[in-house]
């Protein structure tokens, strides 16, 4: 995992971050409040977001674990030496022995989180939903099992979800921070990741890499529906029922299809011919 490409992703949360802290020192009644500020600028929306906290955490400490043990193993030397007539004494070997199995304890436990946090990512679910994802020269589009194409990512609540990354022009990074998932995708490149979201709302998703499109054509919604919800709005962009008389499923396919986008029923001209009088026409 990059850390620092994962850590551009939340770019613009450091001064909400900073401020909700500098609230939470002014009075300790105020700490609960900024706790849940922060939770809500970044929330563990997804399976495994909670394990790639932990694993930052693991970082943190031992980067702690490292700076306490160096220092004081030169203190300790330091204090031997000076304890002696000659001042050439020599630390004992116990220090040292412990030390590196300290050491090595540490580093294995890291590398075990790691390497279980970066399996699981990696692993794609059988059975998971399978969504196209392709950033365009018109931004983001999404094309999920029954040919819809959007620009908006709709996600079911618990379902394990196929992301199928096609490369384009450009290389692009597909991050989503609150579900803490960011995959990199070459150009011409085909590639999976997979996420289980775990929390309904709304989330940005964007692409971090350098490019010279518009901002806005990197970010795009990612939209998690609560239980049911999903499946009412994919049965909703999938077409009317078909046992439906044939005047109001004609109208309501006219509707859901995009056709009133290019089409009339009045005769008016848009890009394509009108709908009026189609049947009574020669070709």
């Amino acid at each position: 995992m990059n850390v620092f490409a994962w850590i551009q992703t939340v770019a613009p949360a450091p001064a909400a971050v900073q401020g909700a802290a500098q609230v939470a020192a002014q009075t300790p009644a105020a700490e609960p409040a900024a706790v849940e500020a922060v939770e809500e600028l970044l929330p563990q929306a997804s399976s495994f977001a909670a394990s790639v906290d932990n694993s930052f955490v693991l970082i943190l400490w031992f980067a702690v674990f490292l700076v306490i043990l160096v220092a004081g193993s030169f203190a300790l030397i330091l204090l031997r030496r000076a304890a002696t007539k000659s001042g050439s004494g020599e630390a004992p070997r116990s220090l040292y022995r412990w030390t590196a199995v300290g050491a090595f304890l540490l580093v294995s436990t890291f590398f075990v989180q790691g390497a279980r946090v970066w399996a699981d990512m990696q692993v794609v679910p059988r059975g998971a939903l399978p969504i196209q994802v392709a950033l365009e020269e018109k931004g983001w589009s999404f094309t999920y099992p029954n040919g819809f194409v959007s620009n908006e990512l709709h996600l079911p609540l618990g379902r394990a979800v196929k992301f199928m990354l096609q490369g384009g022009v450009e290389p692009y990074t597909f991050a989503i921070p609150a579900f803490r998932l960011q995959a990199q995708v070459a150009v011409g490149e085909k590639r999976e990741a997979w996420v289980q979201p775990t929390l309904p709302g709304e989330y940005t998703l964007r692409s971090t890499s350098l490019s010279e499109r518009k901002p806005d054509l990197l970010v795009a919604q990612t939209i998690v529906h609560k239980e049911g919800g999903y499946e009412k709005w994919y049965q909703d962009i999938s077409g009317p029922p078909l046992d439906l008389p044939p005047i109001e499923l004609g109208q309501r396919s006219y509707q859901m299809r995009g056709c009133t986008q290019c089409h009339t029923t009045d005769g008016s001209k848009l890009i394509g011919p009108s709908f009026k009088a189609f049947l009574a026409r020669e070709h």
